[in-house]
């Protein structure tokens, strides 16, 4: 398979995943306002701006902080190669140059979704409701995952195309859960914002709808309350999103998928890596599989979820190195 084709197949799947990703960020932060109106106020866009790693892009584009500039910055603008349109338009970009790679369905898919949003922008979000609008990018980009599974061959180009999707998966899961920490942090760090003691603890209605936010966020919600009946704790989310081998969106999970991926690509049977991006997944995938929610957040929830995302960037670096430049 020539590089240029596996490394459109590959930024094809990071892309639909991160559309969906990000309109699950902003998606979540609409959720945790309408669950704690108590904390209302104190929620504030600069912690999707800081997680998100864009804003010195956007304090360099907007002046002010408001809904409207961050709905556009994340959904339409195109100086921002992460937002929505951009991550849809590359991806259909991408699509264009290996037609005769994927399947037809997978094309038309990509070229439907990309016509449609170019009938948005943010003052039509704004009109009607910011839920339809991200419903529409994560249904759009379920369709298309669902049609890539049931249309495209197994091969190199499927398994390029879905090392690409579940490296950005599970640096957006690392990502989304980083959010919501930055946005709950605060509330019980002195000089945070000021909420009544008993909403605001550790454990009060506050903190728990906003855990519950971030599962909902991942479509997790429902899976976790069939495996944890005891209730929504920090300890239990993280277990489920960052370990969990049976979660599709779980950080474990899927580095588990690229590593099979990679591996399949090389054609590599034995234990021991034979290139550097294998031994970049494997390593973090052995960690993972090894580690107890207990242990992360003892020793710093955000440090490990900023290490993540480090490593899933340099996971990518070292696929590009072994298998797509050209």
């Amino acid at each position: 398979m020539l590089s240029r084709h596996a490394d459109a197949a590959f930024w094809i799947g990071r892309y639909i995943e991160r559309a969906e990703a990000t309109a699950r960020m902003i998606d979540v932060h609409y959720h945790f306002g309408l669950e704690s109106p108590a904390l209302g106020e104190a929620l504030r866009w600069s912690s999707i701006l800081a997680i998100s790693g864009q804003e010195k892009l956007y304090r360099k584009l907007y002046s002010t902080e408001d809904e409207r500039n961050i709905l556009h910055f994340f959904g339409f603008d195109e100086r921002n190669t992460s937002s929505i349109f951009s991550a849809i338009r590359l991806a259909r970009e991408n699509g264009r140059s290996i037609r005769d790679q994927i399947s037809s369905e997978m094309w038309k898919c990509l070229n439907q979704m990309y016509l449609e949003f170019l009938e948005w922008d943010v003052d039509r979000v704004l009109t009607g409701s910011p839920f339809t609008f991200f419903e529409k990018v994560k249904e759009s980009s379920q369709l298309f995952q669902g049609v890539a599974n049931r249309t495209l061959m197994m091969g190199e180009t499927r398994d390029f195309h879905d090392a690409g999707r579940f490296l950005e998966r599970a640096d957006q899961t690392a990502r989304i859960l980083d959010v919501k920490y930055h946005d709950l942090l605060p509330s019980f760090a002195p000089g945070g914002p000021l909420i009544p003691t008993e909403a605001g603890s550790v454990g009060g209605p506050v903190d728990v709808h906003g855990w519950i936010a971030v599962l909902k966020s991942v479509g997790a919600y429902e899976a976790f309350r069939k495996t944890y009946h005891e209730g929504v704790t920090p300890a239990r989310v993280a277990q489920f999103l960052l370990l969990n081998p049976k979660f599709p969106a779980s950080v474990r999970h899927s580095v588990g998928r690229v590593e099979g991926c990679v591996r399949r690509v090389s054609g590599n049977r034995d234990l021991a890596p034979i290139n550097d991006a294998e031994r970049e997944i494997g390593r973090l995938y052995n960690e993972l599989n090894y580690m107890r929610a207990e242990d992360i957040i003892s020793g710093g929830l955000h440090e490990f979820l900023e290490d993540v995302q480090e490593r899933c960037n340099t996971i990518g670096e070292a696929i590009y190195k072994c298998y797509l430049s050209y």
